[in-house]
């Protein structure tokens, strides 16, 4: 069944009728709502991705009704639980902007397996695109905190196509397996600190035996200020996995590439690829690994494999 609804609509009292293969259509408008999606097999399609926008205002810092700051993980504009949900068209922005003012603040957060975002805009600034699960220490520390889909939901496998993802720090993070083709990757500029402006886009948390984390293929990397700079990615945990493939850097990257996660000693473990003709890549450090033409190839074969894609639906 197919649900249309404009801003003057309950987006979370609609969802109370949808059921597996239904069809959400919002209509241009501003829905201020915090969406907690749990439904199997749904799309939610938007009327238009620039002006079909759901935003809410939560951060890190905030009290919340039980009393308790909210937390990074509760700050979410939209939780997507579900599988197979298939999101098209539409901002989902956490307007708790700064994060020198307000820190961690999610758009989106997404553990359902086999999510699917196309032609979207994903905005916040710190912490903006969280995809989960959360890492084991943490479903430890948070039971009893956050809700039990959080602390029990299971590896998940998610794809971003031709989507917009606008942030400063560690802005899509997490331990799943995402696939980032043709996406627009936006670092804002950072006013944390005058004397750092460095940003950096991609947090990976994945476990040891996760052979895959987040690929960034022919994506689009900008920012909003011709002085920001960044690193593609940190490792959140030890054995962090992200690799950049054929990306378009305009935005100043670090001539470093990557970032151990000061005070670790991650670059030991983590897990980070890069290949990309256009660039002078030479002064990489040490623990990333250049792929050669036959790695890359290698890599996407398999990754896509993995992934269950068609490669040739992604060139």
């Amino acid at each position: 069944m197919r649900y249309e609804i404009d801003s003057n609509t309950s987006i979370n009292e609609t969802l109370k009728k949808l059921k597996d293969g239904d069809t959400l259509f919002l209509k241009q408008g501003i829905y201020n709502e915090k969406l907690y999606i749990y439904i199997n097999n749904i799309n939610i399609i938007g009327e238009n991705k620039e002006t079909t926008i759901i935003t809410n205002n939560d951060y890190y810092h905030k009290i919340m009704e039980d009393n308790n700051e909210c937390n990074t993980f509760r700050t979410y504009t939209v939780l997507i639980g579900g599988n197979n949900v298939n999101m098209d068209n539409i901002t989902i922005e956490n307007s708790s902007t700064p994060s020198s003012k307000y820190g961690q603040a999610i758009a989106l957060y997404v553990d359902g397996d086999n999510f699917k975002c196309n032609n979207s805009i994903i905005k916040s600034c710190q912490d903006t695109l969280f995809t989960g699960p959360l890492p084991k220490n943490l479903k430890e520390r948070y039971k009893g905190f956050l809700n039990d889909h959080q602390i029990n939901s299971p590896k998940s496998k998610q794809i971003y196509t031709n989507t917009k993802i606008i942030g400063d720090v560690d802005f899509i993070f997490g331990g799943a397996q995402v696939l980032f083709y043709n996406c627009e990757i936006m670092s804002i500029k950072r006013t944390t600190n005058p004397f750092e402006n460095n940003g950096y886009i991609a947090a990976p948390s994945h476990d040891i035996d996760d052979k895959y984390g987040y690929l960034f293929y022919k994506c689009t990397l900008t920012s909003n200020d011709e002085s920001t700079e960044t690193y593609l990615a940190r490792p959140w945990r030890d054995y962090g996995n992200s690799c950049f493939i054929d990306c378009e850097y305009k935005v100043k990257i670090n001539p470093l590439g990557f970032n151990k996660w000061d005070g670790t000693e991650r670059d030991k473990t983590c897990r980070f690829f890069e290949y990309n003709e256009k660039y002078d890549l030479t002064n990489r450090d040490s623990f990333v690994k250049i792929l050669t033409d036959v790695e890359k190839n290698d890599y996407l074969n398999d990754f896509f494999k993995f992934m269950n894609l068609r490669r040739n639906d992604y060139e």
